[in-house]
């Protein structure tokens, strides 16, 4: 007889759902409607539909693998092929963490330059990312970040109830103007399809981080993995597209304001009042992903090599967190940091392939590893 499955606990799935919630809101809750201005206009909310159903797809593969994949790795079943697929994700992983701490960073420093000077600066947001770069590497190889396991709660308490209100805001905006019949919609940029398509596969990190359940085996087992990683992507997803949805009608674009680059852009329109707390949160929750994929690049890089031993992991990414903070502009590191986690889900999409059954699913999965092929190579900048 088998023994009896161990029922889920519900505020485990809670508590364990924290970690990818963070990392999904972190990713993208700052840039995504910036983004989708600039692509769809009038249409982002079919925008961040689309990429929150692409996301669904991709985490039913991280499920997946959690669930069969990870078992047949503890018995010693997994064939050395798929074995070997699952160490070249890991590699890309690291680099895909190493790509998002210069994102988070220079995020983090153009809300703080964009609320300094509301006329921004070429010189003053590389260097603001890269002092943080090098402050979170010191940390790392001096001390490690014991004690600061915790500001990832702390950020997204701080990311929720600053959406809560922001959102709750804009919405009244939008109602208010509705009914006394002034309510706008922006123009829908005239962009090919296939242009916004590609803008819109350069925009996966702001779904990504549901694959850290992963990463949390020695903390929950498979199941409550699983169905945190399912509430993180039900819960970020209700939230992009229904601040999206609120944020559409106050967009700049097509009116004097111009197109948004921020949302510093629009709250500074709508509820100037709410600037600081926007900064200051956005600060706290940028900071934060940034040590959160530090730590997991270092944890991998000890993983695939002896030779990672240590300060080395820590230098060795922060250096190209560095250089990619002082030399690329914002929204390219967006497109880069996309491409590349778009390889580790198209790596993960074959892995599922190779060990599910049923042609469905495995055709399922071998589509979604080459659309993240396809955005792996294709992939472009917003404007």
């Amino acid at each position: 007889m088998t023994a009896p499955r161990k029922p889920v606990r519900r505020r485990a799935i809670v508590v364990a759902s924290v970690t990818p919630l963070a990392s999904i809101l972190g990713s993208g809750l700052l840039i995504i409607v910036p983004v989708l201005e600039s692509t769809l206009g009038a249409l982002s909310v079919v925008g961040v539909v689309a990429i929150c159903a692409v996301a669904w797809l991709i985490g039913t593969v991280i499920r997946h693998n959690v669930i069969v994949v990870e078992k047949r790795e503890a018995a010693g079943t997994l064939d050395t092929l798929t074995a070997r697929l699952g160490t070249g994700a890991d590699g890309v992983i690291v680099i895909a963490y190493v790509i998002s701490v210069a994102l988070y960073l220079r995020i983090m420093a153009q809300y703080l330059v964009g609320f300094v000077d509301s006329a921004g600066s070429a010189l003053w947001e590389p260097v603001i990312a890269c002092v943080a770069v090098a402050l979170i590497v010191a940390i790392g190889a001096i001390r490690g970040f014991a004690g600061l396991n915790r500001l990832d709660r702390v950020s997204l308490i701080a990311v929720l109830i600053l959406t809560t209100v922001l959102g709750g805001v804009l919405l009244l905006h939008d109602l208010t103007t509705a009914s006394s019949g002034s309510l706008r919609l922006p123009p829908v940029p005239s962009l090919p399809p296939l242009s916004v398509l590609l803008i819109l596969g350069g925009i996966v990190i702001t779904v990504q981080g549901f694959e850290t359940v992963r990463y949390l085996g020695n903390e929950y087992d498979a199941p409550t993995r699983v169905w945190a990683s399912r509430l993180a992507q039900i819960v970020s997803a209700s939230i992009y597209i229904g601040f999206v949805a609120v944020a559409t009608p106050v967009m700049g674009i097509g009116t004097h304001a111009g197109a948004d680059t921020t949302l510093l852009n629009i709250t500074g329109r709508i509820a100037p009042w709410l600037a600081l707390p926007l900064v200051l949160s956005a600060v706290l929750s940028q900071f934060s992903a940034a040590i959160a994929d530090t730590a997991a690049a270092d944890g991998n890089l000890r993983g695939l090599n002896k030779w990672f031993t240590g300060p080395r992991p820590y230098l060795i990414s922060g250096a190209a967190a560095i250089a990619l903070a002082a030399t690329v502009p914002t929204l390219t590191i967006v497109a880069i940091a996309s491409r590349a986690f778009a390889a580790y889900y198209a790596l993960q999409a074959v892995i599922a392939m190779r060990t599910t059954t049923g042609v469905l699913r495995k055709t399922g999965f071998a589509f979604l590893a080459l659309v993240m092929l396809g955005v792996t190579i294709f992939a472009q900048p917003a404007s």
